[in-house]
């Protein structure tokens, strides 16, 4: 899936390595599995940092970044990468870095499955009215802030337990003069006067 501007989330989690090619004209995107292996890919990964190690031209964190640039494209092919071997290659990348000898943590076949599919952009794609929610971010808080805080004071006052009361015996039972005035002006209890309140019933 692709959004632009829609506000849409997204998670870019993948549950398995995908080595493929990608390959697009003006009404179509085919995706075609690629056969591939760790030495192979790495291959290019290993001459980089070997190179960045005598050259130490570089910070530390723009090398890692061409790592993963190199390891998620190169010679034309994509590659999908979970996050736990993204973590372990970035971890090995910094300790290769360091000694130049820690050796790559995968070996052999990524195991990466060879179908093809094709997206069809007027088939397969639609296009959204974009909504600017920003607009509108002010009038949403304060509404779902009101909501929050009405759940609240019906949780609180369920705790409350009689019909009339004076101030003293409403903070005898644990409530604050906030939170009294609160009850009051969600009409939950009413003032008869000062220091006496009633609940009222719905």
């Amino acid at each position: 899936m692709v959004t632009f501007g829609q506000n849409i989330g997204v998670p870019g989690n993948v549950k398995g390595l995908w080595c493929y090619k990608a390959k697009m004209d003006a009404v179509k995107a085919v995706y075609t599995g690629w056969p591939m292996t760790w030495e192979l890919r790495a291959a290019p990964i290993l001459d980089y940092l070997t190179g960045q190690r005598k050259a130490r031209a570089a910070a530390a964190l723009e090398v890692i970044q061409s790592v993963m640039r190199l390891l998620y494209y190169q010679n034309g092919l994509y590659l999908t990468v979970p996050g736990d071997i993204r973590r372990a290659i970035v971890k090995w990348a910094y300790q290769y870095l360091k000694d130049g000898a820690a050796p790559f943590p995968f070996a052999g076949s990524m195991g990466s499955d060879s179908y093809q599919f094709t997206v069809d952009f007027k088939r397969d794609t639609s296009l959204k009215e974009n909504i600017n929610i920003h607009a509108d971010m002010g009038t949403y808080n304060a509404a779902h802030n009101t909501e929050k805080a009405s759940r609240r004071t019906a949780k609180r006052f369920a705790d409350l337990t009689g019909d009339r009361w004076t101030t003293a015996e409403l903070r005898a039972q644990g409530f604050s003069d906030r939170n009294i005035k609160t009850f009051c002006k969600d009409g939950l209890i009413k003032k008869l006067y000062q220091g006496r309140y009633q609940r009222i019933s719905k």
